[in-house]
């Protein structure tokens, strides 16, 4: 998934098909959610259902995962932008993000600790694991990946670039709310909101993609198990780890945007 200095050379001189824009972002996080949306909802199964058996979690989680990645790579390819994977420069990454990005992978150890493995049916377990990969590579190829190409475009400030892309990461959730999560799914809107931006410092503070790919996986992996076969002191720590993100996230907005409004990554014509 990285690019060489050779492959970056040979994109550099045929050069882009399309500029990336911020029109065009939107319009591959809309043409992406209409996609899996349309496959999901066709299923008549609720949100809510989603993981409990296989057969649910392969037709509304791991098919239009797996479409709708290899959609976005298929435009990836086809598009030939540049920084995609990989960041042209590597940006500082602060006490308070590395501090994110373990507390992060702590509570992924945590849930995963607290599951009644022997409880788990294998092929749910499969579909989990199936959903878990492509949920990562999916919506990280969209967001960090070429959300953020578009919005570091023209010279934008890597605050723009970083708040705007973690903001529409939790507007990315809303239509969960009329697929069977109700106004709890506004909660789900502002949790997916502070994820996104400590998804967006795996990337910053490693300068690739793939390193977000895998903490969204691993995140939503112990989530869904979680969800259904979790220990019974889990839900009240896990509760605890909530909040311990709120802050976490709330403190990483203020600080890019306090430190990164005159940080351009890719500097305008």
């Amino acid at each position: 998934m990285e690019t060489t200095a050779s492959e970056g050379a040979s994109v550099a001189s045929r050069g882009p098909r399309v500029r990336p824009t911020i029109r065009l972002g939107i319009a591959l996080w809309l043409a992406y959610s209409v996609l899996a949306g349309v496959l999901q909802f066709r299923t008549g199964i609720s949100y809510t259902d989603w993981f409990r058996t296989a057969g649910n979690a392969f037709a509304t989680a791991v098919v239009p995962l797996t479409l709708g990645g290899l959609a976005l790579l298929a435009f990836t390819n086809w598009c030939r932008w540049d920084h995609v994977w990989r960041d042209p420069v590597r940006l500082r990454c602060t006490g308070l993000m590395r501090l994110s990005m373990l507390a992060w992978m702590a509570v992924i150890a945590f849930r995963l600790v607290g599951i009644r493995w022997s409880t788990v049916p294998p092929d749910l377990l499969l579909a989990i694991l199936a959903a878990g990969v492509g949920v990562g590579f999916a919506e990280e190829l969209l967001f960090r990946g070429l959300f953020l190409r578009c919005l570091r475009q023209g010279g934008r400030s890597e605050a723009t670039a970083a708040i705007t892309t973690g903001v529409c990461f939790g507007l990315f959730h809303l239509p969960n709310m009329v697929m069977g999560m109700g106004w709890v799914g506004a909660i789900q809107v502002v949790l997916a909101a502070l994820s996104g931006i400590l998804l967006y410092v795996f990337r910053r503070a490693t300068g690739l993609l793939w390193p977000a790919m895998v903490a969204h996986g691993l995140w939503d992996i112990s989530t869904f198990l979680a969800g259904g076969y979790a220990q019974p002191w889990l839900s009240a720590a896990s509760l605890a780890a909530q909040g311990v993100f709120v802050v976490l996230g709330l403190l990483v907005y203020v600080g890019l945007y306090r430190t990164d409004r005159g940080t351009v990554v890719i500097p305008g014509p």
